[in-house]
């Protein structure tokens, strides 16, 4: 018995400029599946979904959704059609309560939304699908896990029986993706169609009942789950490249024994910054980074991660203890002395901290380098051939997909964004790496490029503190993980010692 075909996107094809983004795709996804859309960073995963969406329009193909031929002009008319999408990046306003923004752009009265009368049946279609957030928290105040569920109702409530989610797991934890796995099956027994945009091929193989591979804008095939294997994905994803892969599917590497320095390169001492309502704040924290060594911070989010990480560039905000960089204090330094003492840091929040939106690929390349010698001129002028060069090289060296170093770095998909904050991290030599989930929104090629670029600065005795939730990607690279619960650092574990069980345990305050 043949399944009813809900969407159907027909050699569809979308150039920005001289960048080729989408090239004769064809996409069918059938009712009540959970349908994967998987490839490289940019590959044209998220830009298909957009035309779907009605936020950009095909430059030539055709959309039928349930056998008709459709065009959309905007998002109101998928919408209005029963298409909702959750985007990577939040979309909600932080100064709203949920239901706020839940029932942001639907029909109220005259002069407000009715917000009491909704509020209850907002409540029972969030437990409906096993999505139960706090109604009446401000939205800013809240973790990634939870605005995506928040954005998921909003999507349900708004009538949405083809829901796309693009990348939703680059914030979660593996607990909160497992809760995400459950509500997307409770989606298809009550008759939404979900299309699942991600670069991890284990994720698909754990949700997903069909895939469409991309690859450089063209689908490489589709495959039903009984075909799978991360063998044959990571082949359509890449062809030429020989990618070694875990059973976690991450990209399998080797890193040579480690040779460290007699003294530290980082020292932490008695960290302290006081807490709030999303962060326990640092509690004492103490540690020490050598060089040729790669620490890592093994932490579920709103424990105290994102301040280790944030300290390290704004030691002027310390409550308490110090911070030290070959032996010399830096407590009270603003970032830029910090960078000049050969420290550099990849946040985690790449769109809100990583980048200046409206500024070009080779203005955020030079973000943090800006006063460096070589990058000035007479009367401390910045040297914008320099510059260009340094962009350019960076660009090379990091297969970023775009035309030139010019192209407003907004219009790069999410994992090339990365690979720009990446690449700015090295354009210059560094003593120490401070780098917050570097490989969030990644693809396993990319994944496996970040990894010898850390265990590469290590080899040359740079020291690497790695802040991260993912534990299998720290085993794989970190010569030693620090678990940190509730602000206080719980135990230093050396390789030898590594499991993923008792770590695992320790980072939920077992």
């Amino acid at each position: 018995m043949s399944r009813e075909v809900i969407v159907h996107c027909r050699k569809i094809r979308k150039a920005f400029g001289g960048l080729i983004a989408l090239d004769d795709a064809d996409l069918l996804v059938h009712r009540g599946e959970i349908h994967g859309l998987l490839g490289e960073n940019g590959a044209g995963k998220s830009t298909l979904m957009n035309i779907l969406y009605g936020l950009y329009t095909p430059d030539a193909g055709s959309i039928f959704l349930r056998g008709r031929n459709v065009k959309f002009s905007s998002p109101f008319d998928s919408i209005r059609l029963g298409i909702g999408m959750v985007h990577q990046v939040s979309t909600l306003v932080d100064e709203f309560t949920a239901v706020e923004n839940i029932m942001l752009g639907t029909r109220g009265q005259k002069y407000a939304l009715p917000l009491a009368r909704e509020r209850k049946s907002i409540a029972a279609l969030a437990a409906d699908f096993g999505l139960p957030f706090a109604l009446d928290v401000k939205t800013g105040k809240l973790p990634a896990g939870v605005k995506q569920k928040i954005e998921i109702v909003r999507a349900l409530y708004r009538g949405a029986t083809l829901l796309i989610l693009d990348e939703p797991t680059t914030s979660l934890v593996e607990s909160e993706f497992q809760q995400l796995l459950a509500s997307l099956q409770a989606f298809v027994a009550k008759g939404v169609t979900v299309i699942f945009i991600t670069h991890k091929i284990r994720e698909v193989m754990e949700a997903c009942g069909a895939v469409t591979v991309l690859r450089k804008g063209r689908v490489q095939a589709t495959l039903a789950k009984q075909e799978m294997s991360k063998e044959k994905l990571v082949k359509l994803m890449f062809m030429e490249k020989d990618i070694h892969v875990t059973e976690s599917a991450l990209p399998r590497v080797d890193p040579p024994p480690a040779r460290r320095s007699p003294a530290p390169v980082l020292e932490a001492r008695n960290l302290v910054t006081l807490g709030g309502e999303s962060s326990p704040g640092l509690k004492k924290v103490s540690f020490r980074v050598y060089g040729g060594e790669i620490l890592g911070v093994a932490a579920v989010s709103g424990n105290g991660e994102k301040e280790i990480a944030r300290c390290m560039i704004r030691p002027d905000r310390l409550d308490g203890g110090d911070i030290l960089i070959d032996g010399q204090s830096i407590r009270g330094c603003s970032t830029l002395k910090v960078f000049s003492r050969g420290l550099f840091y990849t946040p985690e929040d790449r769109i809100g901290e990583g980048i200046l939106n409206e500024g070009s690929i080779k203005e955020n390349i030079l973000l943090g380098h800006h006063a460096e010698a070589r990058f000035m001129r007479k009367f401390r002028l910045l040297d914008w051939k320099e510059a260009g060069r340094a962009a350019r090289r960076a660009i090379a060296e990091y297969t970023i997909h775009t035309p030139d170093e010019e192209l407003p770095i907004r219009r790069l998909s999410g994992g090339n964004i990365q690979k720009t904050i990446m690449a700015r991290a090295f354009v210059s030599p560094l003593r120490v790496l401070v780098t917050h989930n570097p490989t969030s929104g990644l693809d396993i090629s990319t994944v496996e490029f970040v990894f010898r670029k850390l265990i590469d600065l290590r080899g040359r005795q740079g020291a690497v503190l790695w802040v991260n939730e993912d534990l299998d990607e720290l085993m794989i690279v970190c010569d030693r993980i620090a678990v940190l619960h509730r602000g206080e650092l719980k135990k230093i574990f050396r390789r030898e010692e590594f499991d993923k069980y008792t770590i695992g345990v320790m980072m939920i305050g077992g």
